[in-house]
């Protein structure tokens, strides 16, 4: 097994690197990140010149049928360039009706979200398990409808990323049993449904919070291994995102490192500034081999898929913490300033570690995992 993309993956990401430098700029990103928006414009080339979010989604579904390595290409390159575009929570959501959907819902909702047409989010990110103990949304049969009520929150966690301009959402909600939770689709424009814009930490990945009042919401299932598949993919796709993220972090204190001077000697030739670019290479290839064990594991829909999973989300969210704060190092006291990019992507790492699970949960699943 190679862990590494062959030459047309290579060639894909050489394009979308391209379009990607040329129409969403850091520059851009700063401009929208400071509304706490979404770049619409780059969002439409990248839907409609390359498919994207539905890269590996079979065509029968409106997708383009390739594999899901393609797709952790894009993540990665949005990550390099932190482009804030909803991609993974509308794979997220995709994935979800895809895993736990009937045939009518995938053939209903799908399409819609691999061509762009539609975003979705994936109302889910907390560090819990799926128990009803944890559940904030209740739903309760009206005939052969389901209707949602509850403030959506996981784990502690009430944001829900690129929630206020989502066209769909999947929501975990208790039964109306009360003995499982399940995941529902609900409409943003919904009666009943209430989205409010946060303040946060990642400017380029703007959160709302969600509150649910006898909104009407289609059934996709409770079965808890489909469900833990998804979060699954999700967190592989943000291990992918920290990857592109620590990858244009190195590049930017490389760069500095050689461009600035002091004691009439470039920064990069003191040993100090030396190891701290080197302990970042090393740390982005030990989380790149794992995080890209883990993509091929998903792929090919492995039995290790959990194991791989969480070793990915946990190394590569570490992974990109250190060359963020290590970046900002390299650079000094501007390094701190909201002139200069190093705090963008330290935001970015600081954002990435809770979801879905920071690395001392997940080293503590992956012991229960096997058996230690």
């Amino acid at each position: 097994m190679y862990f590494e993309f062959d030459d047309d993956q290579e060639e894909f990401r050489a394009s979308l690197r391209r379009l990607l430098s040329e129409r969403a700029p850091i520059t851009r990103v700063r401009e929208i990140a400071e509304t706490r928006g979404y770049d619409s414009a780059t969002w439409q080339l990248l839907t409609s010149d390359m498919g994207v979010p539905g890269i590996h989604v079979p065509e029968e579904l409106g997708g383009s049928g390739f594999g899901l390595l393609e797709t952790c290409v894009v993540v990665q390159e949005l990550g390099r360039t932190l482009t804030p575009v909803p991609v993974i929570t509308t794979i997220g959501a995709l994935e979800a009706i895809r895993g736990l959907g009937s045939p009518s819902q995938q053939v209903e909702l799908v399409p819609g979200l691999a061509s762009g047409e539609a975003i979705g989010t994936l109302a889910l990110s907390g560090n819990r398990d799926l128990d009803v103990d944890g559940a904030t949304v209740r739903a309760s049969a009206e005939g052969d409808d389901h209707v949602l009520g509850g403030h959506v929150l996981w784990g502690r966690v009430d944001y829900v990323a690129f929630g206020h301009i989502a066209d769909l959402l999947v929501v975990p909600a208790l039964t109306p049993s009360g003995d499982a939770v399940a995941l529902y689709v609900v409409e943003a424009t919904a009666p009943g449904v209430t989205i409010e814009s946060r303040e946060t930490l990642d400017l380029t990945r703007p959160l709302a919070s969600v509150e649910l009042s006898g909104a009407s919401a289609q059934l996709l299932g409770s079965d808890q291994a489909a469900i833990v598949r998804v979060v699954d993919l999700v967190r592989i796709l943000l291990a992918n995102e920290a990857i592109g993220s620590s990858k244009a972090v190195l590049e930017m204190a490389v760069d500095y490192a050689k461009q600035r001077v002091q004691f009439n000697r470039p920064i990069g030739s003191f040993q100090a500034i030396k190891h701290k670019c080197a302990d970042m290479a090393i740390a982005i290839d030990s989380a790149e081999a794992t995080v890209m064990f883990a993509s091929m594991s998903a792929a090919d829909e492995s039995p290790d898929l959990r194991l791989a999973a969480l070793m990915a989300k946990a190394q590569g969210s570490e992974c990109l913490t250190l060359c963020a704060s290590q970046n900002i190092q390299v650079h000094g006291g501007i390094g701190f300033t909201w002139e200069a990019d190093p705090h963008l992507y330290f935001r970015r790492a600081k954002a990435i570690e809770p979801l879905f699970g920071n690395k001392v949960y997940h080293n503590e699943m992956l012991a229960d995992l096997v058996g230690i």
